[in-house]
């Protein structure tokens, strides 16, 4: 009976508005994670199987508040994609052409919607760029989370066709496509590390609950507190330069900073997040982000930043292009055009080109000079601590350049940004030498912009990572550890609060609009 009046509760005052579910909104932390995690606990009760039931209903719910018609897009690319794993694993012979022909078939329509929805205006208003014509095209709406599942999709047809999957019901086939936590924003899960896990799903019990919902409350008050937070002087000095009002070069390096560090956190924080939540059930999902920051080169950052991306990229895109089989000249090839369409990826626009082709063309300086120093007598000297602290300061200073252009929104505005980095003054002219000569367009408020900057630069290089704090295992070695204690849980409480009520300002998380 609680169980239907809940139901009811969430359905009238939740769905019928028509809001999208956050994971740092009220409604997903008042009633749909209550809700999910009480009926999680009857469903056990019938084993693995009304679990996976009961994460296929609530995943649907959820993709269906952030856009309901594009929930059947969804549902018939899985349904398509089963028929074409079934007919693959029907195939005896493994070099049979028309084999290998189905599974290029079943990308190409894997990948159609994806390039159709993300692309397609992109395309028009380049075409009217080259040519000179102008014609009316109007772009469709990008539904919630295909880049991610169209990713989760093709990885799971190649490891059908390779026969290291086998298809084990269009039931669970959906459930791991459509589950919650990762469908909109990663991460980019394996069938081979999600599947066993759910044959295996049981009644979420204290310990579970405890660890999960301390990651998720360290999560919510790394998006609510620091991202939602920097992001006020980032987007006002990313705006001005768009608008092409005057920036010192001072407000562009810390607009610059505001965004890395929102980026950061806000990332960082749904990861969190997502893997909290996984935990609560019992289920682990893969790490996405390790201190990305710390990174002492671009190679370093991309085994960090965006761990299932990168895997995926490598997998396969780069492994496919010939990866570093055929010389160095052609690994440099692969790795620039792999990270070229990582950058098409995250967006259509020349500013995400560019981005991937400046990651694509450090990467390629990395393992250089990693291929110049490979074996030398000499080489040991790169891991003693200031040469490592100089190696991250200077990987920092790299990403943090080619995040000005992944965050403007025209190649405009972010040649205004780079402008006023490099070829402005620090300060106003004329400035008497204050504080408000640096900043005199008021796009930082007041010291309180200064200090938020101080303190995400602390938390990203004095203290240990997320996973790292809550890491269960006994061979990770980390000073601050997460324990049932009662200082800890008055600690995350207090974080949770605080969170709450900064819910005022609800953004969604930046990588929900690749």
């Amino acid at each position: 009976m609680l169980n239907g009046v809940y139901a009811l509760a969430y359905e009238r005052i939740f769905l019928a508005k028509g809001r999208a579910v956050l994971f740092n909104s009220s409604s997903f932390l008042f009633f749909f994670l209550p809700l999910f995690i009480l009926c999680a606990k009857l469903a056990a009760v019938g084993g693995p199987k009304g679990s996976s039931r009961l994460f296929l209903l609530f995943s649907l719910i959820f993709y269906a508040s952030w856009n309901a018609p594009a929930l059947f897009l969804l549902v018939g690319t899985l349904a398509i994609n089963y028929a074409f794993a079934c007919q693959l694993c029907r195939q005896e012979n493994e070099t049979s052409v028309s084999r290998r022909n189905l599974l290029i078939l079943a990308l190409i329509l894997n990948l159609l919607p994806l390039l159709y929805a993300k692309y397609s205006g992109f395309f028009a208003e380049t075409i009217q760029s080259l040519l000179g014509v102008s014609f009316t095209f109007e772009a469709p709406a990008l539904p919630p989370g295909i880049s991610f599942y169209t990713f989760i999709q093709i990885a799971w047809l190649v490891s059908v066709y390779r026969r290291e999957v086998t298809p084990a019901g269009l039931e669970r086939h959906t459930v791991f496509s459509t589950f919650f936590p990762y469908i909109l924003s990663g991460p980019i899960v394996r069938y081979q590390e999600m599947g066993p896990q759910l044959d295996q799903v049981r009644a979420p019990n204290a310990q579970s609950l405890a660890l999960g919902l301390s990651l998720f409350a360290i999560g919510l008050g790394k998006k609510v507190l620091l991202a939602d937070s920097l992001a006020l002087s980032a987007n006002a000095v990313f705006g001005a330069a768009e608008k092409a009002w005057p920036l010192t070069g001072a407000e562009a390096w810390l607009g610059s900073l505001s965004y890395s560090f929102q980026l950061y956190f806000d990332f960082s924080g749904y990861t969190d997040m997502a893997i909290g939540l996984g935990l609560m059930l019992g289920l682990q999902l893969p790490e996405n982000f390790i201190s990305p920051y710390k990174a002492t080169g671009i190679v370093d950052f991309w085994r960090r930043w965006h761990i299932t991306l990168g895997l995926w990229l490598r997998d396969f895109l780069y492994i496919p292009l010939g990866g570093n089989r055929h010389g160095k000249l052609k690994q440099y090839r692969n790795l620039f055009l792999t990270m070229l369409i990582g950058g098409a990826w995250h967006g259509a626009g020349w500013t995400f080109i560019i981005w991937g082709a400046m990651h694509g063309l450090m990467l390629c300086i990395n393992h250089f000079f990693r291929a110049q120093i490979k074996g030398r007598t000499w080489a040991g000297i790169f891991e003693r601590l200031p040469v490592r602290v100089a190696f991250i300061c200077l990987t920092f200073f790299c990403l943090n350049l080619a995040w000005v252009v992944f965050r403007a929104q025209s190649l405009e505005g972010a040649w205004r940004v780079y402008s006023a980095m490099f070829a402005q003054p620090l300060a106003a002219t004329g400035a008497a030498g204050d504080l408000q000569g640096f900043f005199p367009h008021h796009y930082f408020q007041d010291w309180t912009d200064f200090a938020l900057l101080a303190l995400s630069a602390f938390i990203i290089w004095a203290l240990p990572a997320s996973h790292e704090i809550t890491s269960r295992r006994q061979d990770t070695t980390c000073w601050l550890r997460f324990s049932l204690t009662r200082s800890w849980a008055v600690c995350l409480s207090l974080l949770f609060l605080l969170s709450l009520l900064m819910l005022t300002r609800q953004s969604a998380f930046l990588y929900f609009q690749f």
